[in-house]
């Protein structure tokens, strides 16, 4: 009898799965902002249990936060995002001058290399790279713009998620230890305190990496800005928040920064004016290592304990299946299917290293110092 009820509810919880998938399939438009305000809910709930603790009323607390983050976005519309326009209006009214500088130097070095670009049957001008790329050029250019234009339009429509997102957000907040035990009653009861407990596990080691993994890039943006500002770096705001979004891709992430920082400052600088092109980045080579080093392992966290190797392929497999978000994604994944595999094969999960006992010092000194006091 217990077999067959078993069986019933495995076909009744797959069944409802089922109908589940279904309906939010059929009403995918409308998901997004829900999608995006649990996630938030979910991301601000361990800093408000935090608070609560404390003795704040959680609503206080919500409000609270709700306030800290709404000054934050206030100070960055009032002074980023002008700097931003300006700063975007400034290259776009110097990039003609960058483009000539960048042919002139390409027409030079092209014509001290004809010989080696002849032996691999490569262009020997910018006429013959223009008539042999021109076209394809040209058609990414197009697509690119036209993507980039389709996008915005479809999104002006999506500005009432700017009221709807947070609002949503507050009740999700507000009820989600709630919803937590009533999800749970979903599942079968002889499964439930171990599927719970699994859950509770990757979800701990996911919020935590992507919460601080938010915070670090934050800082990393905030930083750079003010260093290239400091180094006299053209369009430093502008330069500062792509890197601090690009933080966020392991590996890849700080090497296209350091890269662009390089262009940027060897297009820009003129000789004698300010310091060397070189300069910046290298800065940033060692703003690099400084966070990675020092404070992003104090901010995520020792480690999601994945080997590199498989942060690696986690991190281009995401990359080849959904682009730079499951780039940016890859290694929480990666570390929460681990998690769940070594809590169902307990034995594969590595021992943690001990650290190695201080020698205790000899009884015949520690008594020597003892009787050294007392006769004094």
């Amino acid at each position: 009898m217990q077999t067959k009820t078993t069986w019933y509810q495995i076909l009744l919880l797959v069944s409802a799965i089922a109908v589940l998938v279904g309906f939010l399939y059929l009403v995918r438009n409308v998901l997004p902002p829900f999608v995006i305000a649990f996630a938030i809910a979910w991301l601000l709930d361990p800093l408000l249990d935090k608070i609560q603790r404390r003795g704040c009323p959680r609503v206080v607390a919500i409000a609270s936060v709700y306030v800290l983050f709404l000054g934050a976005f206030v100070l960055g519309l009032v002074f980023l995002v002008p700097a931003i326009i300006e700063q975007a209006k400034q290259f776009a009214q110097d990039f003609p001058g960058y483009a000539l500088r960048f042919k002139t130097f390409a027409a030079g070095w092209m014509d001290s290399h004809h010989a080696v670009l002849v032996k691999f049957k490569l262009p020997t001008t910018l006429e013959e790279v223009f008539s042999t790329y021109g076209s394809q050029v040209s058609s990414r250019a197009t697509s690119a713009v036209s993507v980039a234009s389709n996008w915005i339009a479809s999104n002006v429509s999506k500005a009432l998620w700017l009221i709807l997102i947070p609002l949503v957000a507050f009740y999700f907040l507000t009820d989600i230890d709630r919803i937590r035990k009533r999800s749970a009653l979903f599942i079968p009861k002889q499964w439930r305190d171990r599927t719970v407990e699994v859950f509770s596990k990757v979800g701990a080691v996911f919020s935590s990496y992507v919460r601080g993994l938010l915070i670090v890039c934050l800082l990393y943006g905030v930083v750079a800005m003010i260093v290239l500002t400091v180094l006299q770096v053209k369009y430093a705001i502008i330069l500062g928040l792509l890197a601090g979004i690009l933080y966020a891709v392991p590996y890849i992430g700080a090497f296209s920064t350091v890269l662009i920082v390089f262009l940027v400052s060897l297009a820009t600088h003129r000789a004698g004016v300010g310091f060397p092109f070189w300069v910046p980045p290298l800065v940033m080579i060692g703003l690099n290592q400084v966070f990675d080093l020092g404070l992003t392992p104090k901010i995520l966290g020792k480690s999601v304990g994945l080997h590199p190797v498989i942060s690696i392929f986690a991190l281009l497999a995401g990359g080849q299946l959904f682009g730079l978000p499951g780039m940016v994604l890859s290694v929480p994944i990666a570390a929460s299917i681990q998690e769940i595999i070594f809590e169902f094969s307990p034995d594969l999960r590595p021992e943690p290293r001990k650290k190695p006992k201080k020698a205790a010092r000899p009884a015949a000194k520690r008594k020597h110092r003892v009787g050294a006091k007392e006769g004094s």
